[in-house]
């Protein structure tokens, strides 16, 4: 009889028992194989963004609005090819739950800035006429079923109005790159401000943020501090950033995620391993008698240590290549609940391949782990022992 042969049937003896345990395996390397892909994602967001934007806002906080006046002063300084003023609106659709951004944005420079953002020519033109027009990501569009040429109402919380706010959906963009949520709405600065300006809507005025892009050849350390020296006396100081240092911003404003995440991680390895090694511990210690009559038979010490460790191996690389198989299944279901869940967005969800080995990695770690102590333990039996002892 083979040495796998031996193994199979050994682990199939308490079929009940080995399917628990290949079940506790298939989460828990699910569960790994998740957290650690939420933690590439957000880390390839960040490293995803464009190199030759900055973003400037208030230097109190985010949430402090800046002056209108200080677009035209930033795009006077030297390095600045255009700015584009960004505002958050804040406003759900229908009922609360239905909450998504929406960014109020000067139409053609934002779409000359973010190149990420991919949309046919006809609807972007479509977009820059109609002064309630708006554009939609087609992970937005597929979560409500929107399609060209729909409206959309709108319900402000922060700019609010007698009834619904209400736009037309002019195009459809896909993101090519992941810091570019593609659950996003944007629309027209300058029908926000008008009907501020005349009063038909209530909230605060200017802008949120300016989004600047610099040109080729320029520094963006340099210009980052000449517009902060430029408002340092007020009315308003400024804070510019890169726009990598923006968006990991943003992940820590949800707390200290990939510590958190990393302590679920690791919570989880323990967990499993711990649950293995007990599975082995029982095993071996039912199967006493099993390896003296081995030693019996002729089977050496090596062998009979073996069969354990090669028990182990193979129930924790079993579950967790099914968990890692999970994993991979469920990309695309992933992809379509995090790129629509409020304060996440990650619709570029994926499983890396480093991710991959580091699974069957931990899983081989689990496997040699659990299966050591039975392994030593059984190579080191007395046969006569063995055979004499009580179970």
């Amino acid at each position: 009889m083979s040495l796998f042969r031996l193994i199979r049937r050994n682990v199939m003896r308490h079929p009940v028992r080995s399917l628990l345990t290949l079940g506790a395996a298939l989460v828990a390397m699910f569960l790994l194989v998740f957290l650690r892909s939420v933690l590439t994602t957000l880390d390839d967001s960040v490293k995803s963004v464009a190199t030759n934007r900055i973003v400037t806002q208030s230097a109190v906080s985010l949430f402090v609005n800046l002056p209108a006046s200080y677009q035209p002063k930033i795009e006077g300084i030297e390095g600045v090819e255009s700015v584009c003023r960004f505002q958050w609106f804040g406003g759900v659709y229908k009922e609360p739950q239905n909450f998504f951004a929406q960014f109020a944005v000067d139409p053609e420079t934002m779409l000359a800035q973010y190149d990420e953002c991919q949309i046919p020519a006809d609807q972007a033109a479509a977009f820059k006429a109609d002064r309630r027009g708006c554009i939609i990501g087609e992970t937005l569009a597929e979560r409500f079923g929107w399609k060209i040429g729909d409206r959309v109402p709108i319900l402000g919380t922060i700019f609010t109005k007698e009834g619904a706010w209400e736009f037309d959906v002019r195009g459809i963009y896909r993101s090519e790159r992941a810091n570019f949520d593609a659950g996003t709405m944007y629309f027209h600065f300058d029908y926000l401000d008008e009907m501020l300006e005349s009063e038909k809507a209530e909230g605060p005025r200017g802008v949120g943020v300016f989004i600047v892009k610099l040109s080729d050849e320029a520094d963006p350390v340099a210009v980052s501090d000449a517009i902060d020296a430029l408002f340092a006396g007020g009315p308003q100081r400024t804070r510019t950033q890169t726009e990598a240092a923006f968006q990991a911003g943003f992940i820590t404003m949800l707390g200290n995620v990939p510590s958190f995440l990393g302590w679920i991680g690791g919570a989880v390895f323990f967990a499993l391993a711990l649950t293995l090694i007990n599975a082995m511990l029982i095993s071996s210690s039912e199967r006493i008698r099993d390896t003296g009559v081995m030693k019996a038979l002729g089977f050496s010490n090596r062998t009979c240590g073996l069969v354990y460790l090669g028990e182990s191996l193979l129930l924790s690389l079993t579950g967790g290549l099914l968990g890692l198989g999970l994993g991979y299944l469920t990309v695309q279901p992933m992809r379509q609940t995090l790129g629509s869940t409020p304060g996440i967005a990650l619709p570029f969800y994926d499983v890396r391949t480093d991710t991959a080995v580091m699974a069957v990695a931990a899983a081989l770690l689990i496997g040699l782990l659990a299966g050591i102590a039975p392994a030593l333990r059984a190579a080191r039996l007395d046969p006569a022992e063995a055979l004499r002892a009580e179970v």
